[in-house]
């Protein structure tokens, strides 16, 4: 499902980019419950996380190794 950039101007949403569609097309737009931006804290638990991951070693060598495991194939 496409996502389309829009703005609120206290009416109408407005897009912020040109769409392909023809006038009259029903859309739905999706707006989130929280717009709360995370904490110093809760952003450098997420940065640490991260980090976490960027270094730990891949689970597989290589993506074969994977589809073998995955598969179940000795």
């Amino acid at each position: 499902m496409p996502t389309i950039a829009a703005q609120f101007d206290g009416r109408v949403f407005v897009p912020t980019q040109k769409i392909d569609l023809p006038p009259g097309t029903k859309v739905e737009v999706v707006v989130p419950t929280s717009l709360r931006r995370p904490t110093e804290q809760e952003a450098q638990e997420w940065r640490e996380i991260l980090q976490e991951i960027h270094a730990a070693p891949p689970v597989f060598p290589s993506p074969e190794e994977a589809l073998r495991q995955s598969r179940k194939r000795p």
